[in-house]
């Protein structure tokens, strides 16, 4: 049964009319589901080394995807069908850039791009050994539990988009805590959900079904359902473990692609649907709070939105310190390259000038010429080359920032529990990164007088040497100059970039800020609005379909 297109659009009214702000990532992420036409998104999910990477590589038939004994995935690395092998890098300034599949470990491993210092957000790989499973895009994700704390928010933060999940758990530390709290939030977000036991190889036939048998109890007993237990090993001699994970993908997404979908969509709606009912609940704790406890909350909410200031400022001050950073950084970066810049442009010069016939001024129109394409050139490569390492400011801003946000959030809650007695976690922050502009090329006059104005006075056979060593030494300062102006630019766009992450935080916590503080003073006089929304979603819950509506 298909969600009905009415029920998506309560729930966008209900977010427009409370101004439920801070479930817009929600939003997104069902419209984005309700976009991918029979894509579904399979995301391996699980520790740190519980071998979902080699799962990975077995499945696809050969070594594609980094295993190493350090954490290996740093980033979310997805996996399709494609017409051949090729890998898509998409960093956060927006740029994409394709690369062979053999140059993977320099961008999606811990060990090539530590703490993603390269700023990668995302990487396509298309196989042809695919071909099977049309339809599916396997989603790598970072391993939890590392020391790379960072690894751990990545793979958190990607749950919201998944379609179906493996949950990949060693037989030799099968289910422990964090895999139980991992478990019971991937349900959160899809119905399609199984267990990967992997490295059976590591025990006996009967000790292998002692696990199965402990999972099975251990999930329905912290879940309430029952999951496929999925054996696996990637040794030649277990391949009818294999084949039984194939067959089970091939059978439950494959061939019901559509079906996993509209079941997707709906999981979807009712996680949309439990934010809303978060929202509601505490606008009707409000509303049936005593006096004093409502005015207690509005002095706190009071508090935070002045604070909001001080955050605001405190936010700013950050901001201002790794700015500079970055233009320091920037300068450094770029300007480190103009030996070798304005050498490999005069070598050029010599290589072209001999081929120049003409007086002065049309010798300085094919120098100008020249020298623009070939700079623009010379500057493209540079800018290449320099995102990555600015992008790291990026990451790191980003990390700061959330970390701002979820202190917000954790006073937030505690005031609210303290006043109305109820548990309030409140919306997802997620801060787009907004990809900055690629800089351009320009160049200034080649002679600081206009003697190319004067050509029929200079005869150029006398005074070729004089006019190429002048045109030698402009190049330096040619150099110079969009060196500055390009370290400039890439300053200025990936300051823009950490801006917007400040601004969009100082907005998100004033948003919250002002939407609980709204839900707390208009509940008395909304009751029956929040009634009725709740009612609604009741029968969502109950079991949404084109039937309900």
């Amino acid at each position: 049964m298909s969600i009905a297109p009415a029920w998506v659009e309560w729930l966008e009214r209900i977010c427009a009319e409370f101004r439920f702000d801070s479930l817009r990532p929600q939003l997104s992420a069902l419209a984005d589901a309700r976009r991918d036409e029979g894509v579904v998104d399979v995301a391996v999910l699980g520790q740190f080394k519980a071998g979902k990477s080699s799962f990975l590589n077995a499945l696809i038939g050969r070594d594609l995807m980094p295993v190493d004994v350090l954490p290996a995935t740093a980033v979310v690395t997805r996996i399709v069908h494609g017409p051949k092998d090729r890998a898509l890098v998409r960093h956060l300034s927006g740029a994409v850039e394709e690369v062979p599949v053999g140059r993977l470990t320099d961008f999606v491993t811990e060990q090539r791009n530590p703490g993603n210092e390269k700023g990668v957000a995302l990487v396509d790989v298309e196989v042809a050994a695919l071909a099977r499973f049309e339809g599916v895009r396997f989603v790598d994700t970072p391993g939890l539990g590392s020391a790379f704390t960072h690894n751990t928010k990545v793979a958190l933060d990607w749950l919201p988009r998944v379609g179906g999940a493996l949950l990949a758990v060693s037989v030799s530390h099968p289910l422990s805590e964090q895999d139980i709290a991992l478990l019971r939030e991937i349900c959160r977000y899809t119905p399609e959900v199984a267990i990967l036991l992997t490295k059976a190889d590591l025990v006996s036939e009967g000790q292998r079904d002692a696990i199965i048998e402990f999972l099975h109890r251990q999930v329905v007993r912290h879940t309430g359902k029952e999951l496929p237990i999925l054996p696996c090993s990637v040794l030649p001699a277990f391949g009818s473990l294999r084949d039984r994970v194939r067959d089970h993908l091939l059978r439950r997404i494959v061939a019901r692609r559509e079906e996993a979908r509209d079941a997707i969509v709906a999981h979807k709606v009712r996680g949309l649907a439990a934010g809303c009912r978060e929202y509601l609940l505490l606008a009707r704790a409000a509303a049936e709070a005593a006096g004093r406890a409502r005015s207690d909350l509005r002095t706190v909410l009071l508090r935070e939105d002045g604070e909001a200031g001080a955050v605001a400022a405190e936010v700013a001050l950050f901001v201002r310190d790794v700015t500079s950073r970055v233009r320091t950084a920037a300068g450094e970066r770029f300007h480190a390259h103009h030996g070798e810049v304005a050498a490999r442009l005069q070598a050029g010069l010599d290589a072209r000038m001999p081929g120049w016939r003409g007086n002065l001024a049309r010798t300085t129109r094919d120098f100008r010429e020249w020298l623009e394409t070939a700079m623009a050139e010379e500057m493209a490569r540079l800018s290449e080359h320099g995102e990555p390492a600015l992008a790291g400011f990026l990451v790191k801003a980003r990390s700061s920032v959330h970390r701002t946000v979820r202190a917000f959030q954790e006073r937030l809650a505690k005031e609210i529990e303290k006043a109305l007695g109820i548990a309030f976690a409140g919306a997802r922050f997620d801060a787009p990164i907004s990809p900055p502009e690629r800089p351009d090329v320009r160049l200034g006059k080649t002679f600081d007088s206009h003697v190319d104005l004067l050509w029929f006075l200079v005869p150029m056979a006398l005074f070729r040497p004089v006019i190429r060593r002048h045109f030698l030494k402009q190049i330096p300062w040619e150099a110079e100059k969009n060196l500055s102006r390009l370290s400039g630019q890439w300053a200025d766009a990936v300051n823009a970039s950490i801006q917007s992450l400040a601004r969009q935080a100082v907005d998100f916590i004033r948003d919250e800020t002002a939407t609980v503080a709204r839900l707390v003073s208009e509940a008395g006089d909304r009751r029956a609005e929040i009634a009725e929304a709740l009612a609604a979603l009741d029968a969502l819950e109950a079991g949404p379909g084109d039937d309900v509506l």
